[in-house]
């Protein structure tokens, strides 16, 4: 199967970090579909070789983890959202996520237009990209970390307190970008580990507690919450993708 390079191309309006991923045209990438790299894997054991055919959600396991420590009360209208290789969005990884799942809500009391549920939102992709050789991967690495940080500065969008950089951990290659913007909070985080790349997108709403001037009800900081996407759901995710990998998911 021939898989062509899909790289980030832009950020969505109003501040969310939903991106925008596009197939690009160009020559067919190397490794087994395309021009024989040196440090493919030809044994069938590379991960996009097990990796293929598996399913988002499934292998990402339904994201519960994020679901929990976000306080998700609802998915969405769409639901969580499953994609395969080449399926969805990102024609090079299988996917999870979801379209303005609903987090904490907030009760503002109103005399006069009667109560209203004000939930917060946010917008939800993590993906894999599997590649048969560290090669493939490392190429892929820096072409989504270049085509996130041109998406950054070209989307319109100001940022303040931005964390920026690499991150600690028992990778080959990270980079990661948060930062606040008029409407809310941007957490994007990429990671190679061998002939694997992995990412999380995760932009959330301003907490409408805070909004109304009362103490806020997201049960976490912005600061903690990438903490925990860079520290704690990143590292156990990679190995639970090479547990199902070694047992065939």
């Amino acid at each position: 199967m021939t898989r062509k390079l899909t790289l980030i191309s832009g950020i969505a309006a109003a501040g969310a970090a939903a991106l925008v991923l596009s197939a690009c045209g160009g020559d067919e990438p190397p490794g087994p579909s395309g021009n024989g790299d040196a440090d493919t894997d030809s044994s069938g054991s590379g991960s996009y070789s097990v990796m293929a055919e598996w399913d988002g959600c499934p292998a990402l396991s339904d994201i519960q983890a994020i679901h929990d420590y976000m306080g998700v009360t609802d998915w969405g209208s769409n639901g969580l959202t499953s994609t395969d290789i080449p399926s969805g969005m990102d024609g090079e990884a299988f996917n999870c996520g979801a379209v303005l799942a609903e987090l904490a809500v907030f009760m503002q009391d109103n005399e006069a237009t009667a109560d209203r549920e004000i939930p917060g939102t946010a917008n939800i992709d993590v993906g894999v990209a599997p590649w048969d050789s560290d090669a493939e991967a490392t190429e892929n690495f820096q072409a989504r970390v270049e085509q996130l940080q041109t998406a950054l500065e070209t989307g319109g969008t100001e940022y303040s307190n931005v964390l920026e950089g690499e991150f600690e951990g028992d990778w080959d290659e990270t980079y990661y970008y948060a930062g606040r913007s008029d409407v809310g909070y941007l957490t994007n985080a990429i990671a190679r580990k061998g002939d694997i790349v992995i990412y999380v997108f995760i932009d959330y709403s301003n907490d409408p507690a805070v909004i109304a001037g009362e103490d806020p009800i997201f049960p976490f900081t912005d600061e903690e919450f990438t903490d925990w996407v860079l520290n704690e759901y990143l590292p156990p995710t990679y190995a639970d993708l090479l547990a199902k990998k070694e047992s065939g998911l």
